[in-house]
């Protein structure tokens, strides 16, 4: 992404950071759940720069793109567990009823069981070599990577978070017409893109009005990933043996009311954070020096 523009090289140099910073997790003398959430959060972040400068050149913006999601995929599982033991062990503690805290019990020993394969998997030596060799390749392409665009580069991270401002929205009007656990996830995801992207964007200490529209895209994120988190324990739930099918159903009722309040809380947050008033303030956000 050789060009002179400052902007888009202060993009390439957040992205390389967070590679590394990522890499450094991941060779922890003790990799434990702390160092994979760090990786996994800056590789997301990685991702996110990738999106500002994806108009530049957009073969290899999927080649790397998809460089770093798989990636993070194979970090996936170990901390997808976690938290879903959180989950599962918070609704025990709350269950009165035996059958239903045997299910929720039985969910969580599976879930254990599948957490210590996970681990296994993960810390193999070959596994995390393979890892690392893909974003030590990854941080090095981006450096060289060079604009295809045939348009002037000056304006291309602010009009890709605009993009992302646009994308966002459309994505919480699909899940308030079709609250789908899908649905929800993408806003969720979109949310995300667009914090992370302004994120980098704005630096470390963003102007108050972009603070807000941070503080905002977090809390929609984090009301739909507590959704998110209830909708797979209860698949979780569902998919146990047939014979505890009453108090499935018991549970599955129990934690749609919990998700439909948590889906109110984001749709509202979702409302405030993709209104004409963001628009203007991203309009007006340049990259930080």
């Amino acid at each position: 992404m050789q060009a002179g523009n400052a902007g888009i090289a202060r993009v390439q140099r957040a992205v390389g950071r967070h590679i590394a910073h990522a890499r450094k997790a991941l060779a922890a003398p003790q990799l434990d759940d702390d160092a994979v959430h760090a990786a996994r959060k800056n590789l997301k972040r990685a991702r996110s720069g990738l999106r500002l400068l994806r108009s530049l050149n957009e073969t290899a913006y999927r080649r790397e793109n998809t460089r770093l999601r798989n990636a993070a995929r194979r970090l996936s599982p170990v901390r997808d567990d976690k938290v879903l033991l959180a989950k599962l062990t918070e609704l025990i503690a709350d269950e009165k009823r035996p059958a239903r805290r045997q299910l929720l019990v039985q969910a969580r020993k599976d879930v254990r069981n599948a957490r210590r394969r996970d681990w296994r998997a993960l810390r193999s030596p070959q596994e995390l070599e393979r890892i690392d060799e893909a974003l030590a390749s990854a941080a090095k392409r981006v450096r060289k990577w060079r604009s295809t665009s045939q348009g002037p580069d000056d304006a291309v991270p602010e009009l890709a978070v605009q993009r992302l401002f646009r994308k966002g929205r459309k994505a919480l009007k699909r899940s308030r017409d079709d609250p789908s656990d899908e649905c929800l996830h993408e806003a969720r995801k979109q949310a995300k893109h667009l914090a992370q992207a302004l994120e980098i964007l704005a630096g470390r200490k963003p102007p108050k009005k972009t603070a807000k529209v941070l503080a905002r895209a977090d809390d929609l994120g984090d009301w739909l990933g507590d959704d998110h988190d209830l909708a797979v324990v209860e698949s979780r739930c569902l998919s146990l043996p047939a014979d505890a099918d009453k108090p499935k159903r018991q549970i599955a009722r129990r934690l749609e009311k919990r998700r439909a309040k948590l889906q109110d809380k984001a749709l509202d947050a979702g409302r405030k954070l993709f209104r004409g008033k963001t628009k203007h303030v991203l309009e007006s956000i340049s990259p930080a020096s």
